[in-house]
């Protein structure tokens, strides 16, 4: 998104500090201590890579097989028993 060019020099500081993450980490810091709050795993991001659910092959197998005879008993004419939500 372009902006044009500041129309003063308030204007420029103003944008660069908008823009700036040290500068957000600083007012959430003071912001967190005013108000007595315990910071939140500070310094990490919220979802961490060691947190994200990766499947075992096993995992990927029984729900593979699930959703199969799922879908065979749809063919054949029975219920589902998996609501389907795609």
């Amino acid at each position: 998104m372009m902006r044009g060019s500041p129309r003063s020099i308030e204007e420029f500081l103003y944008r660069t500090l908008m823009n700036s993450e040290g500068f957000h980490r600083f007012v959430r810091r003071i912001y967190y201590k005013v108000n007595g709050l315990e910071e939140p795993m500070s310094g990490r991001p919220a979802a961490h890579v060691e947190q994200v659910f990766r499947p075992t092959r096993l995992q990927k197998f029984k729900a593979y097989r699930i959703l199969f005879w799922d879908e065979m008993r749809a063919v054949v004419g029975l219920n589902r028993r998996f609501n389907r939500h795609l």
